[in-house]
């Protein structure tokens, strides 16, 4: 298996140890400017809730017009060391440039990005990224935060980093736009609002060359349409709405938080013909995620197992949460995102236990690839979730020294959670065949997954 037509400019991405800190990567950015004035621009298109500016850079002045924008959710920096490495590759590479214009945008989300950065340079272990994750609440989230109004949905709040992106869409009116997202754990998979066949070949064979495993067990999200193994149909407000109007209860709009995707916004804004990609990438994989083996038990019976695991993790921060409440009185990102969660995830465990018992095909037996997602990865990802609880307790306890009883509840309540976290990693360790992957071939299968998307005819060309 080869990387075929595009071995030479995938071998050209550098051999990255970390990811850049915002700082970095707005001052590599600039740089590149400044050395580049015929070839680049750089503007700010609106700034961060706290203020910063959100950067736009352009480069190439052709009648294509493609769109990348990094850290829309600020715990995946894979794709901001993508806009790193293409802010230097469109300067050498003229044909790159040739007859497009590319805008990219550095950090969209720069706020929460700062609160990642502690993981960054690694060490790149589970533990070490729990202990410094972020991920907001849908309703701070730059991608589920676009206006919209669908049968008993309306959302017309978008946060001021949405309203930026909004602004670098309505003035771009692209061709192509690359929403740079990663997952955590698991395998390779995709996104696309278009269906592109003469792609999918490449966009299986570049991760496997980089010994990737691609993600065949259970969809991010049970109402995913699958074009393709690995790929899948870009998600909508609607799909959600619609998968919920059939298994949730009373009124979707009452479970669905924040607002519309960046996918949704390109239809309600007339770019139909736009064609998005997202390249999903795991920090941690392990070979169980495309073993396609049947194991003894239906799909059904792994995803109920798995709801009744991870409902174990609500129940431990739905009694932090009470205990702490009278406690925690700083109003911080970290607090607020687990506050939302938790009553979201036990609506959506909820639905996604009746359509497990009601759906199709839920009685044939289960994967191995399947039970990995679903008991294991699962987990993972609640377990992130969990992880911000003790960081909201730290806040809290830097602006409150005292040593009385409140003092001494937040200690305690902080050990209890990690003590939890301890023994919830050690599950997924002992079940799966961790290992990390490197930034470099991350990196390389996302700018292979673009590059085999523009050349599948796919894109409008201007």
């Amino acid at each position: 298996m080869t990387d075929g037509p595009y071995a030479r400019a995938l071998a050209r991405v550098p051999d990255y140890q970390r990811f850049l800190t915002v700082d970095e990567m707005i001052a590599s950015a600039r740089r590149v400017v400044a050395d580049n004035p015929t070839l680049a621009s750089i503007e700010a298109i609106g700034t961060s809730t706290d203020g910063e500016p959100i950067h736009m850079v352009r480069i190439g002045t052709g009648p294509q017009r493609l769109l990348a924008y990094a850290l829309p959710h600020p715990n995946e920096p894979i794709g901001a060391m993508l806009v790193q490495f293409l802010l230097h590759e469109l300067i050498r590479d003229e044909a790159l440039r040739a007859g497009r214009s590319w805008y990219l945008l550095p950090c969209v989300d720069p706020d929460g990005t700062r609160l990642n950065e502690g993981w960054f340079a690694g060490p790149y272990t589970i533990r070490n990224y729990a202990r410094h994750f972020f991920r907001p609440r849908s309703q701070e989230q730059v991608e589920w935060t676009f206006p919209i109004r669908y049968k008993t949905f309306a959302s017309d709040t978008p946060m001021s980093e949405t309203r930026a992106l909004m602004q670098a869409i309505d003035t771009v009116r692209p061709h192509f736009v690359y929403s740079l997202h990663n997952a955590g754990f698991g395998g390779a998979y995709y996104y696309l609002t278009h269906e592109a066949p003469e792609a999918y070949e490449a966009l299986h064979a570049i991760p496997k060359r980089r010994g990737l495993f691609l993600s065949l067990g259970e969809p991010e999200m049970p109402w995913a349409t699958e074009f393709h193994p690995a790929v899948f149909k870009a998600p909508t407000l609607a799909d959600m709405y619609d998968h919920l109007e059939s298994y949730g209860e009373g009124d979707p709009a009452d479970t669905i938080p924040g607002g519309a995707s960046s996918f949704d916004y390109l239809r309600t804004s007339g770019l139909d013909d736009t064609v998005a990609l997202v390249t999903e990438l795991p920090y941690f994989q392990a070979p169980q995620i495309e073993d396609q083996t049947p194991i003894a038990s239906t799909r059904r019976e792994v995803i109920l197992t798995g709801i009744e695991r991870t409902g174990e993790v609500m129940d431990v921060l739905e009694r932090s949460l009470e205990r702490l409440a009278p406690f925690l009185t700083l109003d911080t990102r970290l607090h607020r995102a687990v506050s939302a969660f938790v009553p979201y995830m036990r609506k959506n465990d909820a639905a996604t236990a009746r359509w497990a018992t009601g759906a199709d095909g839920m009685d044939a037996p289960a994967t191995v690839a399947q039970a990995a997602d679903t008991l294991h990865i699962g987990l993972f990802y609640r377990l992130l979730i969990a992880s911000m609880l003790p960081r909201a307790i730290d806040a809290q306890l830097a602006v409150d020294a005292s040593a009385g009883p409140a003092h001494q509840t937040l200690l305690e309540e902080r050990g209890v959670l990690w003590d939890h976290l301890e023994r919830w990693a050690g599950e997924i360790e002992a079940n799966l065949d961790i290992s990390a992957v490197a930034i470099k071939p991350l990196v390389e299968v996302q700018y292979g997954a673009m590059l085999a998307l523009l050349d599948s005819g796919r894109v409008p060309t201007g």
